[in-house]
């Protein structure tokens, strides 16, 4: 992150910081200082100057970091550029006119209302709730479009007016702990609990559900930089969690009878409470200034990952997992009721270690080895392009060790350690699009440490290795697909451009939603009576015909060609049949023979689920290589 971007972050959390701080000080005057019954003047008099001080801040955070979003948005680099870009995005831009919006709302909340009366601080409230609720409207949020766009910015209206109300709300009750009565400030605290629990129930269901969205997935959350401030924020959120229990649940009521130490441990709690929430406030506006995780490729930190694959495969590792986690789980829900029953906690705890130790090892079974891309899949889309550039590249690159075919056959395999993999095996598909990338970029080596494979980051792009994973899956598919012309492997239509004849379509990807009919040459005959499907000619320089569509360039012929198997120059009377969703689901080649009826298939296609399932890696036997 640039020191631009740094500085913008940490003054949108400053900005963010002092709106909370301004809603939870008008909240906690106007709902839970009222249980002290009696006020003392000062304490009232320091609310009042809070609540002013985070309104001034709010409104200097807001246009420092209004500033410098211009500077980055305009490229402007002098004070007269910034000058003249400032009213530009204001006016011209949706982030100008929305933090225009918030910053009235703010400035009329500090500058026109007095917190010291009650009308004014429930429209100071109303109009600081007002300019966090915006905050949806220039984030994440903002930039998703439909129905699930607007309930995301719902979402995060709901989740800043809780975190206000908590967190905001910390920095007056210290306040309060320190001036009132001991009996007045315990009554303030138990004022405060509902309140807060409350503000954390709402707090844990938006955030769960801003996550789903944006991060998506574990990968994600652990392997991106917005999943590392997802998850600092999620700490620091259940470390402010477990002081706030331990305020309500011992040191309040200690406080309440008048335990001297009491009030020091209980403002020292609160103080260190507010911190964690400004630490939240932080780690949130990062988040907001990073790209979403499902927008990024993580990068997996562990040497592991999960895996059901031996558990599937092998009743003895089933079973032996099965009964492991039987016998811990039972342990651990023993341990959990010695706890309650304040008795044999001791034993309780040893059998739990001791089942641990002799059986947690068998849990490892679970897992399989990871490398940092193994969640990663192909950017390419696996697009007709990019399997013709990967074709291109396996003859140099990889057919002396996987010979011109792919069997493991190559001139070079007789010399290598470990036989080279056979490419055209199932057992392709058993490993992830990211362990292959991983293997292609920094080779493999055998259990002696002798490399079985070279690694090719250094020779070829990123984009050329996964074209070249893109390129191996058609040509496996495309075997795969022999005899029958139902495929066995779910594979997507590679994608390419069109020229169309009375449709709105620019790529194959704008046909989802229709059953489209490839063709190699001529256009496709018509469909069965009833069932509508858009003709698309292979044949670059075709004419589409009325209705229809063809390739706009010449890869998709020769990518098809890979997925069925034939030479380009013997596509001529192939047939590809597409699904709504965009699965590739059959090949009619011209030398089908006895396959079904053209109108068979496509009633079967019809009639098959939405994503077609792989085919096991345990279909068939295989040998692990390289």
């Amino acid at each position: 992150m640039s020191g631009l971007a740094t500085t913008m972050a940490l003054l949108r959390g400053l900005h963010l910081a002092a709106m909370l701080s301004l809603l939870g000080t008008a909240g906690f005057v106007a709902w839970i200082l009222p249980a002290a019954t009696a006020v003392p003047p000062s304490l009232r008099r320091g609310l009042n100057r809070l609540c002013r001080a985070s309104g001034v801040i709010a409104v200097v955070a807001g246009i420092g970091w209004f500033i410098l979003q211009t500077m980055a948005m305009a490229g402007a680099e002098t004070i007269p550029d910034v000058l003249h870009a400032l009213p530009l995005v204001a006016l011209r831009t949706h982030y100008g006119t929305v933090m225009l919006a918030r910053l009235g709302l703010l400035l009329a909340a500090t500058v026109l209302f007095r917190p010291d009366t009650l009308r004014g601080t429930f429209l100071i409230l109303v109009l600081t709730a007002a300019a966090l609720g915006l905050q949806g409207l220039i984030g994440h949020a903002g930039a998703t479009e439909g129905t699930l766009g607007d309930s995301l910015v719902a979402s995060e209206g709901f989740h800043l007016l809780a975190a206000g109300l908590w967190l905001g709300a910390l920095l007056p009750l210290w306040l309060s702990v320190r001036a009132l009565q001991p009996a007045r400030a315990a009554a303030v605290c138990e004022r405060f609990t509902p309140l807060g629990l409350a503000c954390v129930l709402v707090l844990a269901g938006t955030g769960f559900f801003q996550g789903m969205d944006f991060i998506g997935s574990l990968p994600r959350l652990f392997g991106t930089r917005y999943g590392h401030f997802a998850l600092l924020k999620i700490t620091l959120f259940l470390g402010a969690l477990v002081l706030a229990l331990l305020n309500r649940l011992w040191l309040t009521d200690r406080l309440s009878v008048g335990a001297t130490p009491a009030r020091r441990h209980l403002l020292l709690s609160v103080c260190v409470e507010t911190g964690l929430g400004l630490a939240i406030v932080g780690a949130a506006a990062f988040m907001a200034s990073s790209t979403p995780a499902t927008h990024a490729a993580p990068v997996w930190p562990f040497p592991w990952r999960f895996s059901l694959d031996r558990v599937t495969e092998d009743p003895g590792v089933r079973r032996e997992v099965i009964i492991s986690g039987a016998l811990i789980g039972v342990a651990a829900l023993l341990l959990l009721g010695a706890i309650i029953r304040k008795r044999f906690r001791l034993p309780a705890v040893l059998v739990l270690a001791i089942l641990v130790l002799l059986r947690g090892p068998s849990l490892g079974l679970l897992t399989v080895e990871a490398w940092p891309t193994s969640f990663q899949t192909s950017p390419t889309g696996f697009s007709a392009a990019a399997i013709v550039r990967g074709e291109a590249l396996y003859g140099p690159y990889c057919a002396a060790c996987h010979g011109p075919g792919g069997q493991g056959n190559g001139p070079a395999a007789a010399s290598l350690p470990v036989k080279p993999a056979d490419l055209t095996m199932p057992h392709l598909w058993a490993h992830r699009d990211g362990d292959l990338f991983w293997w292609l970029s920094h080779g493999m080596k055998n259990p002696q440490g002798d490399v079985v494979m070279p690694g090719f980051a250094w020779s070829l792009a990123a984009a050329d290795r996964w074209s070249l994973i893109d390129y191996v899956h058609a040509r496996n598919a495309g075997l795969a697909g022999r005899p029958a012309p139902l495929l066995g492997r779910a594979v997507p239509a590679p994608g390419f451009a069109l020229t169309c004849d009375g449709l709105n379509a620019a790529s194959l990807a704008d046909l989802r939603g229709h059953l489209v009919d490839l063709t190699a040459d001529a256009p496709p005959p018509p469909p069965p009576a009833g069932v509508a499907m858009i003709g698309v000619t292979l044949q670059p320089d075709a004419r589409p015909a009325a209705g229809g569509c063809a390739a706009a360039e010449p890869a998709a012929r020769q990518a098809y060609a890979v997925l069925a198997d034939l030479p380009p120059a013997h596509l001529d009377g192939t047939e590809f049949l597409v699904d709504r969703n965009g699965w590739l689901r059959a090949v009619l080649r011209p030398d089908g023979g006895g396959q079904p009826q053209r109108d068979d298939l496509i009633a079967a296609i019809i009639l098959s689920p939405a994503t077609p399932s792989t085919m096991s890696a345990s279909g068939g036997a295989h040998e692990h290589h390289h």
